[in-house]
C-alpha cells in the first residue's frame, strides 16, 4: 500500500532541536510502515501552498503526523478538515474532535453535559475572575497542546496571582482557560479506535522541592531538566481493581463522546484525594514517538512500536470502509 506521511514543515523560528524532534518521529513511523512492506512518501505541509495536498491524495492512505502549520497547533484543525474532504483514508481523529480539543472550554462544556466529571473551569478574561472560583487554579492556553504555556507558575493559590497569571498569558495567547487544580494522582488512558490501552501514571515524587506536581512544557520537551527527571511514567499504573475500573469507565465515556471512539488519542485524568476521577484534558493524535506515552501504553498491552503503527493504519482503513459503505447504502449503491 502507498502511504503518504504528512507533517509540519516548520518555520524559520524553529530550533535545530525542534526540527530534529519532528523528523525523528517521522522516520520512526516510516521505518515501522516499511516493516509491513508499505511504500512510504514523506510530504511536508507548508503555509500558503497546497502542493502537499495533491501529493498526499495520490496515496492509498495518509498517515497524519501534522500537528499544526509553522508550529501553530490551531492550524491542525484545518489540515484534518482538508483531509476529510479528499476522501482518502487518513490516520488519527476526525476534524470534529481535533477542533474541539483546541477549544478546551468548549470540550469541557460538552464533556460535562455528557456526564464526564471535569474540574470547574472558565474561559479567562483579564481582571474578571469571579471571587467564587475555587483555588488553587491552573492557567493554560485554550488552543494549544503538548503542555505549551505550562510552567512552574501555572498553578495559582491567590486571587492576585491568578489575575497576574491570566494577564500574562493573554498577552501570549488568544484564549486562556482557568481550571480548578485537582490535587492528587495523575493518569493517562490511551485509545486506538475502541481499544483501551493500560492506564499509565505520572509519578511526581522526583520533582524539585516546592514544585507543583504537574506536567510542564519542560517535563515533556527539555530532556534532563528537573521537571523531566521529576516526572516518571509508571505503566501499568498500580491501582486497586475498582479504582482502575472507574478510571477506565470515565476515560472511555470521554473518548466515545468526544472522538466517537475513532482514531487514536489519550485521555488525561486526575484522581482527587477523595477518590474522584476527573478528566482534565482529551488529546486526539498525541505524540506518537516510540518513547512517548501512547507507545508506552501499547507496549504494556503487548504491542511493539511497529504493531502500534499497524493498528493505527488498520483503524483508519476500517473506518474509511465503514464510512464508504454507509454512504453507499444511503444512496442505494454498492461500494466497489
Amino acid at each position: 500500500m502507498k502511504i503518504a506521511i504528512i507533517y509540519d514543515a516548520g518555520s524559520a523560528e524553529w530550533s535545530a532541536q525542534d526540527v530534529a524532534a519532528v523528523l525523528e518521529n517521522i522516520h520512526e513511523v516510516r521505518a515501522a510502515l516499511r516493516t509491513r512492506d508499505h511504500e512510504v512518501e514523506l510530504v511536508p505541509v507548508r503555509a500558503m501552498e497546497f502542493r502537499w495536498l495533491s501529493r498526499a491524495r495520490r496515496a492509498d492512505l495518509i498517515f497524519n503526523l501534522c500537528e499544526g502549520i509553522n508550529g501553530h497547533a490551531r492550524f491542525e484543525d484545518y489540515v484534518v478538515s482538508t483531509l476529510e474532504l479528499t476522501g482518502v483514508p487518513f490516520t488519527g481523529c476526525r476534524a470534529w474532535p481535533t477542533t474541539i480539543a483546541h477549544r478546551k472550554h468548549v470540550a469541557n462544556t460538552l464533556m460535562a453535559a455528557a456526564g464526564v466529571p471535569v474540574p470547574a473551569f472558565m474561559l479567562a478574561r483579564a481582571n474578571k475572575i469571579p471571587s467564587s472560583f475555587p483555588l488553587p487554579a491552573i492557567v493554560k492556553p485554550a488552543a494549544e497542546d503538548a503542555s505549551v504555556g505550562i510552567d512552574g507558575g501555572a498553578v495559582c493559590t491567590t486571587r492576585k496571582a491568578l489575575r497576574q497569571r491570566v494577564s500574562q498569558m493573554l498577552e501570549q495567547f488568544e484564549e486562556v482557560i482557568v481550571q480548578e487544580y485537582v490535587a492528587g494522582r495523575e493518569f493517562n488512558v490511551g485509545f486506538v479506535g475502541a481499544q483501551m490501552l493500560p492506564i499509565s501514571e505520572i509519578d511526581f515524587t522526583g520533582m524539585p522541592e516546592g514544585s507543583w506536581p504537574i506536567v510542564t512544557y519542560a517535563a515533556k520537551w527539555v530532556a534532563g531538566s528537573p521537571d523531566d527527571l521529576g516526572t516518571t511514567p509508571v505503566c501499568p499504573a498500580r491501582l486497586p481493581a475498582d479504582v482502575s475500573r472507574r478510571i477506565g469507565q470515565i476515560a472511555r465515556l470521554a473518548w466515545e463522546e468526544m472522538a466517537g471512539g475513532e482514531g487514536y488519542g489519550r485521555v488525561d485524568m486526575r484522581l482527587s484525594e477523595s477518590g474522584q476521577p476527573y478528566v482534565i484534558e482529551l488529546n486526539p493524535c498525541p505524540d506518537l514517538s516510540s518513547n512517548a506515552g501512547l507507545a508506552r501504553m501499547a507496549r504494556a498491552f503487548g504491542w511493539d512500536y511497529a504493531e502500534l503503527v499497524t493498528r493505527i493504519v488498520d483503524e483508519a482503513m476500517n473506518r474509511s470502509q465503514s464510512t464508504r459503505a454507509a454512504a453507499a447504502l444511503a444512496i442505494g449503491t454498492v461500494p466497489a
